[in-house]
């Protein structure tokens, strides 16, 4: 009996040491930040943990999912950094990749925790003139960074709106009436961007990202799993508000300088100049107005001759482009510019000759002699028989003339080689009009003599 109460003593002091040393491991455990939980360990390494300490907490959308497990400081000169290992308590969480992992701080004063920030779904706008797109779910979306263009993330959705349905801002960037509107996430760890600050366009069926004023990311180290934020130290953060205010005394330094008395004054003389220059153009305005309404009904008349002239001019310019498209007409034309060319450097050589000057010379006499004849006949004959010899002579005279003047006109229409055979007529045309002219002569001076006697 005694036996069996030593066991049981020694029973119950076994698990009271047992439940002590258990207790005591979880209160160090606790104390150092570690954890008996099987959850993930990640660890992440940073470059400043601005005073984090082991056992503080790990939240992810506000709520607390794990806690810091172990900070240790890796020595590698210039490449020194911190790893911290957390671990994830909460059953059934899995923290995405690309996630952002940053050190926060609960207040002014409060206590630190690492915050986990899945990747985030933004909003870009790309102009379009189409009512779809090509662009789908799921496909990649690239960027191009330091080591060339890579896929950086996921578009969750696609889709055309029309421009009256976009946010303000949006719509001040698109000057089309539609616009593609494409929903997406990063998923390549260790890349930051300001979706703000982003561009986005269509090239060669790639949806690429882009910065505005052209800089080139650097590509991310290809090990990381997620994307760390440095946190910034209060002394940073002062020492930040200290060159903004630097900056903004320096600015207000030039301001100053710039906006001198002299400057003042100069302004004051120029805006006073600027008020009498506009006076001036006010009253020049006045007077144009003026000008223009008492010359209106010139005007209005300059303008109607001015309408009528370009008529004319338009309806001369369609006569000329209707001569020009008509090819018969201006084969005609052209035709007949050469004929007369032609016709004129015939005339030219006939009348040269001097032969034909003196043909033409001896008609003209002529009928100088028939003139003065008909008159003599007119004035002083009476007698009607002798009046119509006389009149008969003369229309022979004349006929000879016509007859001159058709061979001539046969002539000019002969080619040169046929005008070398008809020398010899040529010979005998100023035989015959020397001997018109003699008998002309002969003849004019008999009435003058018939005039004498009467």
């Amino acid at each position: 009996m005694e036996k069996k109460q030593k066991y049981t003593s020694a029973l119950k002091v076994g698990i009271l040491t047992l439940s002590a040393i258990s207790i005591l491991i979880f209160t160090v455990l606790w104390v150092k930040g570690r954890s008996l939980s099987g959850g993930e360990r990640i660890d992440i390494a940073f470059k400043d943990v601005n005073g984090m300490r082991a056992g503080s907490a790990v939240q992810m959308m506000g709520l607390r999912i794990g806690q810091v497990e172990d900070i240790t400081p890796i020595m590698q000169g210039k490449d020194s950094y911190v790893k911290l290992r957390f671990v994830v308590t909460e059953k059934g969480v899995k923290i995405p990749l690309a996630s952002t992992i940053s050190i926060q701080q609960s207040g002014i004063i409060g206590e630190q925790f690492l915050e986990v920030t899945p990747p985030k779904i933004e909003l870009l706008y790309v102009e379009t003139s189409k009512n779809e797109t090509s662009v789908k779910k799921d496909d990649d979306i690239y960027m191009e960074l330091s080591k060339g263009i890579v896929p950086v993330g996921k578009i969750i959705d696609a889709s055309v709106l029309k421009t009256s349905q976009l946010p303000f801002e949006a719509r001040q960037k698109i000057n089309t009436k539609n616009a593609l509107q494409i929903s997406y996430y990063i998923d390549l760890p260790g890349l930051v961007l300001d979706n703000d600050l982003l561009g986005i366009k269509i090239k060669d069926n790639k949806t690429m990202l882009y910065l505005p004023d052209g800089e080139i990311p650097e590509t991310p180290n290809s090990d990381l799993k997620y994307t760390v934020i440095e946190p910034m130290r209060l002394s940073d953060f002062m020492n930040l508000g200290f060159r903004a205010t630097r900056a903004m005394l320096d600015t207000n330094d030039r301001i100053n300088e710039i906006l001198s008395d002299e400057f003042i004054a100069d302004m004051k003389t120029s805006v006073e100049n600027i008020r009498d220059l506009t006076k001036s153009a006010n009253t020049t305005l006045d007077k144009a107005s003026k000008l223009i309404d008492t010359s209106k009904n010139e005007i209005e008349g300059l303008i109607k001759e001015s309408q009528e002239l370009i008529d004319s001019l338009t309806q001369l310019s369609n006569n000329l482009n209707a001569i020009i498209s008509d090819e018969t007409l201006k084969k005609d034309i052209v035709s007949g510019i050469k004929s007369v060319g032609k016709m004129s450097d015939n005339i030219n050589k006939i009348l040269e000759d001097a032969q034909t000057k003196e043909i033409i010379s001896d008609i003209n006499e002529c009928m100088r002699n028939l003139s003065d004849i008909t008159n003599y006949i007119n004035e002083y004959t009476k007698d009607e028989k002798l009046k119509e010899d006389i009149t008969s002579t003369v229309t022979n005279l004349s006929n000879i003339t016509k007859n001159i003047s058709n061979i001539m006109d046969d002539y000019n229409k002969l080619e040169d080689s046929e005008k070398l055979k008809l020398r010899s007529t040529v010979k005998d045309v100023l035989t015959i009009t020397k001997n018109v002219k003699k008998f002309s002569e002969k003849l004019n001076k008999r009435f003058l003599l018939f005039r004498l006697m009467f």
